[in-house]
Parts: structure tokens; sequence; C-alpha cells
């Protein structure tokens, strides 16, 4: 376990907050400074939690959720805005289960996929639309089993699969076309256990892949 001795100045505490944050429960209250707390949760976002009420700023809250997007759920309800509820999602993606379903904005809810492809499961249903989706996968291929079937074009899983090869077993039957099971099977050999046989052909089995 981390312990500062007796003999520590300003400037040691600074540095050792800047180093690990979780030294913070170490350090003298004489030295627990705006600046300290700062440093703190500018290392480590969930920081924030340690930090006593007298020092919560939004510079504060700023700081911390752009090092970590998830601290958000530590803000105060009072201290949460749109410009915090965006730097969290774009440095954490999941962090938009923290936003207030009223907050989710087709802008935000586009940072987040675009941050962590799998954030579609907390996006309201009437923002998934075609260009999201498209970042979703485009992000994380296999994120394809999020998008609505009314919303998967041929476009949408040919980028789905040459994100992730393996998502072709994702596509809908009908878009298992010779092209985009290519286009699968060059980004993941593995690929080819979801290709259908009639495409199997000896061309595509010798096809060099990514992984």
């Amino acid at each position: 376990m981390i312990q500062l001795k007796n003999n520590i100045t300003p400037e040691l505490c600074l540095s050792a907050v800047q180093r690990n944050a979780w030294v913070l429960q170490y350090v003298p209250a004489r030295f627990r400074t705006p600046e300290l707390y700062l440093a703190a949760v500018q290392q480590n976002g969930w920081a924030l939690s340690d930090v006593p009420e007298e020092f919560k700023t939004p510079e504060l809250f700023l700081a911390a959720v752009e090092q970590n997007g998830r601290a958000l759920r530590d803000v105060p309800e009072e201290f949460k805005t749109p410009e915090l509820f965006l730097a969290a999602v774009e440095q954490n993606g999941r962090a938009l289960r923290d936003v207030p379903e009223a907050f989710r904005t087709p802008k935000l809810c586009l940072a987040a996929v675009e941050q962590y492809g799998w954030a579609l499961q907390f996006v309201p249903e009437a923002i998934k639309t075609l260009e999201l989706c498209l970042a979703v996968v485009e992000q994380d291929g296999l994120a394809l089993q999020l998008v609505p079937e009314a919303i998967k074009t041929l476009e949408l899983c040919l980028a789905a699969v040459e994100q992730q090869g393996s998502a072709l077993h994702l596509v809908p039957e009908e878009f298992r076309t010779p092209e985009l099971c290519l286009a699968a099977v060059q980004q993941h050999g593995g690929a080819l256990r979801y290709v259908p046989e009639a495409f199997r052909t000896p061309e595509l089995c010798l096809v060099p892949c990514n992984a």
C-alpha cells in the first residue's frame, strides 16, 4: 500500500497524485487543494468520488469525464449539461447509459457509437437511423446484431463485414452475396463457415485474409 511520510511537501503530493490518483487518500488535509483534486481526476476520473463537495466545480467534473467518461455517474444532477454529456461519451461511449434519455440527442448518440459501437443499445429507437447504424458497424462490425432488422441494408452489412468478417453470421441470407462474402473472408478467414455453400468456390477458399 502506498503511504506518504510526515515530511511531505505540496509539490510531493501533487507529483504523487499525478502518478496515482488513489494516493489522494493519504494526502494530509492541509495539502488538499483545488489544484490537487484537479490533478487527481485528470489522472483517474474515478477519483471524483473522493472529492469533497466544497471542491466540486464544473471544471473539475469536465476534467473527470474527459479522463473517464463513466465518471459521469458521480456528477451531481445540477452540474450535468449537454457539453458535459458530450465530453463523457466522446471519451467512453458506454457513458451514454448514464445520460438522461431527454438529452440523448442524435448528435450525442452518434458521438457515443463512434467511440463504442455497442452503445447503440442505449440509443432511443427513434434515433436509430441508417446513418447512425452505419457508424455503429464501422466501429464494431459485430454490433450489427443490435441494428433493427428494418434498418439493415446491403450497404450496412457490407460495412459490418469489412470491419469484422465474422459478422457475416449476423447478415440476413438475402444480403449474403458473393461480393459481400468475399469481403468478409478477406477480413477474417473464419468467416468462410458462414458463406452459403453455393458461393464456396475454390477461389474463395484460397483468398488471402487479414486474420
